[in-house]
């Protein structure tokens, strides 16, 4: 992996209007022809600072989940200590958006433009493991409990009221 470091994996769209056709490139390697690799790069300090932002919560779904499957003290240590909780809900809340937004920020290039008849559309991400990793993580967890608010709530609406 630490060959392709530094590397794109990239998706180049063109519309042509002469002839009409439109056609759509996946790249693994350098960004397509013409398209300026931009002046921000994957750094190891936002990939670090986006894993502190979502520690808290991963830990205390990690906990919850052990709680459910019989192993209770890191739910009951965790759940007893009101700086635990304050810090998963302000990761939560805070910390997961901030680490996605930070770290897409540093790895992603986007751009269009328009020559010649025909438009242009690229979709890049830079290969940095870090960065991929806590904004896979964070998408995870995040989906993972809004998914869990959605169930509860259908759950409430369709008049089970332990869910409420």
């Amino acid at each position: 992996m630490n060959y392709h470091l530094g590397e794109w994996i990239s998706i180049h769209a063109r519309a042509e209007r002469v002839p009409p056709r439109f056609t759509v490139s996946i790249t693994l390697g350098d960004l397509p022809e013409g398209w300026p690799r931009g002046g921000k790069h994957a750094r190891t300090w936002s990939g670090l600072v986006g894993l502190v932002l979502i520690a808290p919560f991963v830990i205390l779904l990690t906990a919850s989940v052990l709680h459910n499957l019989g192993l209770s003290a890191p739910y009951s240590w965790l759940s007893g200590s009101t700086f635990a909780i304050l810090a998963g809900t302000v990761s939560l809340f805070i910390g997961i958006p901030v680490a996605i937004a930070m770290n897409l920020w540093r790895i992603t290039r986007l751009g269009w433009r328009r020559h010649g008849g025909s438009l242009d559309g690229l979709i890049a991400l830079e290969v940095a493991p870090l960065h991929l990793a806590v904004i896979v993580v964070a998408l995870l967890v995040g989906g993972v409990f809004v998914a869990h608010l959605a169930v509860d709530s259908y759950a409430c609406m369709s008049g089970v009221r332990s869910a409420c």
